[in-house]
């Protein structure tokens, strides 16, 4: 099941923005949004222990950051790491048809992107938005 198009190979042809995957992730971790700007944008989050951590030192980007990625993989159950697992495969091979990665072992699923993982992730905890 694919929850992009055919083709999406760059990140203007997904339909969540980085901004919106890291705040999904962000959020299901437990952290919450505690301030914006005038101009809408995030200047705080508040973390799960009620610590609030301001810019430039909010660890949630998980798009960019493949530790951070990590960090989400292991608050998944066992029956989830499978269904991340089948997602990512997928994404992968898209990535693979579409061009964008050469196909062969050498851009498995290990190499996989910090954002092809997010957006396993997401869908593996039915966060991702179409």
């Amino acid at each position: 099941m694919l929850f992009r198009s055919k083709n999406a190979a760059n990140l203007e042809d997904w339909k969540m923005t980085k901004e919106q995957i890291n705040i999904a992730i962000a959020e299901s971790l437990g952290w919450s949004i505690f301030h914006r700007n005038d101009k809408g944008e995030i200047k705080s989050w508040k973390h799960p222990d009620g610590s609030i951590w301001q810019e430039p030192w909010v660890p949630l980007r998980f798009t960019e950051d493949l530790n951070a990625m990590h960090e989400a993989w292991c608050r998944l159950t066992q029956k989830q790491h499978f269904i991340f697992r089948s997602y990512l495969q997928t994404i992968v091979l898209n990535a693979q048809e579409s061009g964008v990665l050469p196909i062969g072992p050498a851009h498995s699923v290990c190499n996989a992107t910090a954002l092809q993982r997010a957006e396993a992730y997401l869908k593996t905890i039915g966060k991702w938005n179409d």
